[in-house]
């Protein structure tokens, strides 16, 4: 059903402010820009027996529509006024979850319809029987995870991760293509994808997913947390984290070398031609100089005023640097990558210290058609560098013997043993460097505006890496 009354206007415009996933927070009025809200009822119940709903939340925003997707339960006051509570991991929105996947279901509603999608009998799993237990995982910004324990026919314990995607976009979402890419290709360095579930507004032919399932590895850690907490340990961590960097380094060049490994238009490497060059360059220097407006009126702490000033003041240089990805003759081909590639998007295996890449959906603020985009494998590559100084730039990091150099090291010459003579990789050690350097310093000018915007504490990591290059011209040398 269309939901427009006051109560439920006033109990979103209330809750979402705080909800950790809802990337609009610049919207100037939630009420304003508000345009609709409809909320699907699920077949699940909460266990005092209230239903559960699917609300779709429609904003109008100066980018056009943007559509928030949130499972809550409506619960009056005791003034019979609404508030809303967020749903998404009780246990039998997953149990509803899971089965509607699993079977390959639908489910009818009067503004839409879900449909379920199961790659089971592709990975040989038994139907759910049981569901045991779920918890949130995480801290993920734009979508929220559960860890569901089910039991199967058989009486076996298997662990899914489902993880709802709050925004919603109409078309195939880049977890479940690169999932089934990966599947089909037999890469076994990500979690398998078991299905998805999209939802199909009424009227409409094409759909967008708003849930996947992928199986869970359990114990694990993300790698993150993994190398944050054996720096603070400080006993031998340098020889144990710069083979992790080494390993890391290998598992993304063999990443790579799937993505890349296909007939498929939507995945096969292409050489980027003068005009693609151009539109990548483009795109960096445009959302350069966004940043820097952003940031000549951001209230950032005072002792970064001044870099910041100072960097400010430098702008065409970077500007100029940018653009040397379309001034230089490529050889290496664009591809699929992984598109938001850091430390926390990989998790350890505790049992076996595997590394497992997840999170294949791209920076969620990005269009469908921008994160499905090819580009140079250097944009993964200076993601996890810049993710190792992060790393090492905390304070209670910058006593410990590893530094981010090191690290930052070991991972890219593992990464270029394993992936030189790849059409992905460039020809040339002179072409690689600018590539990385290029593809680092943008990235570092996305930090400092994430940074103004969310963090200003942290904001010394980015400036630093900014000055950087403005003393040497460089980042990195391979």
């Amino acid at each position: 059903m269309a939901s427009h009354n006051t109560s439920h206007v006033e109990a979103f415009a209330a809750w979402l402010p705080g909800c950790r996933w809802f990337s609009a927070k610049n919207l100037r009025d939630i009420k304003t820009q508000l345009r609709s809200i409809d909320c699907i009822d699920l077949p699940p119940r909460t266990d005092d027996g209230e239903k559960i709903q699917l609300a779709c939340i429609q904003f109008e925003t100066g980018r056009g529509e943007t559509t928030f997707l949130a499972i809550v339960q409506f619960i009056p006051d005791q003034h019979a006024a609404l508030t809303c509570r967020d749903a998404t991991t009780d246990a039998a929105v997953s149990e509803w979850l899971l089965e509607l996947v699993q079977s390959g279901g639908t489910l009818q509603t009067p503004v839409g319809r879900f449909v379920g999608h199961s790659l089971q009998q592709q990975v040989g799993q038994a139907p759910l029987t049981n569901n045991l237990s779920t918890s949130p995982l995480g801290e993920d910004t734009s979508n929220t995870s559960t860890l569901i324990s089910t039991q199967d026919a058989n009486g076996t314990t298997i662990n899914y991760v489902s993880k709802f995607i709050h925004t919603y976009h109409m078309g195939i979402a880049p977890e479940v293509e690169v999932g089934l890419h990966l599947t089909q290709c037999g890469w076994s360095g990500a979690p398998a994808l078991v299905g998805w579930l999209e939802y199909i507004p009424t009227k409409k032919e094409q759909g967008g997913a708003v849930a996947t399932v992928h199986q869970a590895i359990t114990p694990s850690m993300d790698a993150w947390e993994y190398f944050r907490q054996a720096l603070l340990q400080g006993v031998n961590a340098n020889d144990a984290l710069l083979d992790i960097a080494r390993r890391i380094g290998i598992l993304t060049a063999g990443m790579h070398e799937a993505l890349a490994s296909t007939k498929d238009s939507a995945f096969s490497p292409q050489i980027p031609s003068e005009k693609e060059r151009w539109e990548t360059a483009c795109s960096m220097t445009e959302h350069a100089r966004s940043v820097w407006d952003l940031l000549s009126t951001a209230d950032v702490p005072s002792l970064f005023q001044q870099r910041l000033n100072d960097i400010l003041a430098h702008q065409q240089r970077v500007l100029d640097a940018l653009e040397v990805v379309a001034r230089i003759q490529q050889t290496a081909a664009y591809i699929r990558v992984h598109g938001d590639y850091h430390l926390g998007q990989l998790l350890i295996d505790q049992s076996d210290q595997t590394l497992h890449v997840i999170d294949f959906e791209g920076e969620p603020r990005r269009t469908l058609a921008e994160r499905r985009k090819k580009t140079s494998i250097f944009k993964d590559l200076a993601g996890m560098s810049r993710s190792f100084d992060y790393l090492c730039h905390r304070p209670e990091n910058s006593e410990t013997q590893v530094k981010a150099t090191d690290l930052t090291r070991a991972f890219l010459t593992a990464y270029t043993e394993s992936a030189y003579g790849q059409c992905f990789y460039p020809d040339t050690k002179g072409e690689a460097e600018s590539l990385l350097t290029t593809f680092m310093l943008d990235k570092a000018i996305y930090e400092l505006a994430y940074e103004a915007q969310h963090r200003p504490d942290w904001l010394d990591a980015p400036l630093t890496a900014v000055e950087t290059f403005l003393r040497a011209g460089r980042l990195f040398v391979l």
